[in-house]
């Protein structure tokens, strides 16, 4: 059946909190049935790190709490009109506000909650949650005794190694603050049922992202050292990036610890089974960030200051993959098959069934035959303009030499560059691929400025859409060409 979605991450909604919150996704989840569309795509939706990547996360488990949407903690009674105020006066995207506001506003929550008996709901959320959450909360505790340093550079050896009576000091003495986290794992999963509940009755997806790898300061990787290739001080031997590729001359060093798969396997890969359960229970359908991994992945000697120098490693492959989908059938699976791919990729993918991606930017280069090129298109892919880590549409061609953009026109069949972003999302929404996913700042034609993410750089992650964006002639003119391309069952 041929569909389409609209990118656009929770953080991306607007907001006067700071960062978009599940508070604004009720207006959204309108402008998407306005328009016929029945796929909701977000970036991953676990704790960002310090620069505000949700690709580094402190916990591959844990949610987002900045999302959690404020106004139904007051309509509970757990803070007060005053707090509830304080919060909402941010002007755009400021993280640091959020962040701060956020904070306040969960301890005066948490504070209100406590004063009560735990609700059976509570009790069995922390049950459910028994595999990550404790060591999450441990984990969030400790680092902040240790201000905020990496666990790498916690002064004390003993519970940076885990020895059993620094883990039941250290939870007795910061007994509060963790109970203090796991409160607000509660309320964003209490929020986040109430939120698919809507997308349900909605008839619409959520399509979410995981990342192949977790950040090394990360609960994950101190709880559970003997799944990652780590020297016996648990520091790093091999961290992950990818050689110099079109988005960087020196490749992208993440840094993220590598997998042990050996080990995982030995444990009947339990970690990564628990994983994907969780995203599971958050979303209908996942994209599985860098697949190429489990194919064959870049391994950079820890320490390097660039990708430049590293070797690809065979990934784990199949047998794994077909694991997974034996575990969660009813979970459907994006492989994120971008960048320079071996052809044993793409046999890993179809064997496994997966759709793949197209991105058109990458289509525009002046060969007929490119696969990016909404013409050669199969039916089995997800199709997008461009996803978070391109430029927006309209800013990739103001990007461009006249001569490219003339390739552009030329592969692509339009007369001129006028509303490029809408001329290629028709070229687009035209294609053959099942399901095509259109980005909020194509929609709205926002340039360079709306840029969502630019790979290996920082001070990224901050675009926020405009209450505009979402106009009754905005949802008009998408509804149309998704009646005119067929992409809606009514």
């Amino acid at each position: 059946m041929r569909t389409s979605g609209i990118l656009l991450h929770i953080t991306s909604l607007p907001s006067d909190s700071g960062v978009g919150t599940l508070a604004e996704a009720d207006r959204f989840i309108q402008f998407l049935r306005e328009s016929k569309q029945k796929y909701w795509q977000i970036l991953p939706i676990t704790p960002t790190d310090f620069v505000n990547s949700p690709y580094a996360s402190p916990s591959a488990f844990a949610g987002n709490t900045l999302v959690i949407d404020a106004e139904e903690l007051f309509a509970d009674g757990l803070i007060s009109s005053e707090t509830l105020a304080d919060s909402k006066r941010a002007r755009g995207n400021d993280y640091g506000y959020a962040i701060y506001h956020k904070d306040l506003i969960l301890r005066e929550a948490f504070e209100n909650f406590s004063k009560n008996n735990p609700t059976r709901e509570y009790e069995e959320f922390c049950d459910r949650n028994a595999y990550w959450l404790q060591d999450y909360a441990l984990f969030c505790a400790i680092k902040k005794h240790f201000q905020g340093k990496s666990w790498l550079e916690w002064d004390d050896e003993d519970i940076r190694m885990r020895k059993p009576d620094a883990l039941e000091k250290y939870a007795q003495m910061l007994s509060d603050e963790i109970d203090y986290t796991v409160f607000c794992q509660y309320v964003f999963d209490r929020q986040w049922k109430k939120f698919r509940a809507k997308l349900s009755k909605a008839k619409i997806k959520l399509i979410g992202d995981i990342p192949i790898y977790v950040a090394y300061d990360s609960a994950d990787v101190w709880a559970h050292p003997e799944l990652f290739d780590l020297t016996k001080d648990r520091r790093p031997s091999w961290v992950a990036g990818v050689p110099p590729d079109y988005f960087s001359e020196d490749g992208q060093l993440w840094g993220n610890p590598l997998y042990d798969w050996d080990a995982m396997k030995k444990q009947g890969f339990d970690w990564w089974t628990r994983r994907v359960g969780k995203c599971a229970e958050l979303m209908d359908v996942l994209r599985i960030d860098h697949f190429r991994a489990f194919d064959s992945y870049y391994a950079v000697k820890y320490g390097e200051k660039t990708a430049r120098k590293g070797h690809w490693r065979k990934g784990i492959g199949y047998d794994f993959l077909k694991h997974i989908q034996d575990s969660f059938p009813d979970l459907t699976i994006i492989a994120e098959d971008l960048g320079d791919i071996p052809k044993s990729v793409l046999e890993l993918r179809d064997k496994c069934g997966l759709a793949g991606m197209k991105i058109v930017q990458f289509g525009c280069d002046g060969n007929p035959d490119n696969p990016f090129l909404p013409d050669n298109f199969n039916e089995h892919c997800v199709a997008y303009l461009g996803t978070h880590d391109n430029d927006t549409t309209l800013g990739w061609w103001q990007s461009l030499q006249p001569w490219q953009q003339q390739t552009a026109l030329n592969v692509t069949g339009l007369a001129n560059g006028e509303h490029i972003s809408r001329s290629l999302l028709e070229i687009l929404a035209k294609s053959k691929s099942e399901l095509v996913i259109y980005s909020m700042q194509d929609i709205a034609e926002n340039d360079t400025t709306a840029r969502m993410n630019i790979p290996g750089t920082l001070g990224c992650w901050k675009y926020m859409a405009k209450r505009g964006d979402f106009s009754r002639a905005n949802a008009d003119w998408l509804k149309a060409l998704t009646i005119q391309t067929r992409r809606t069952e009514d």
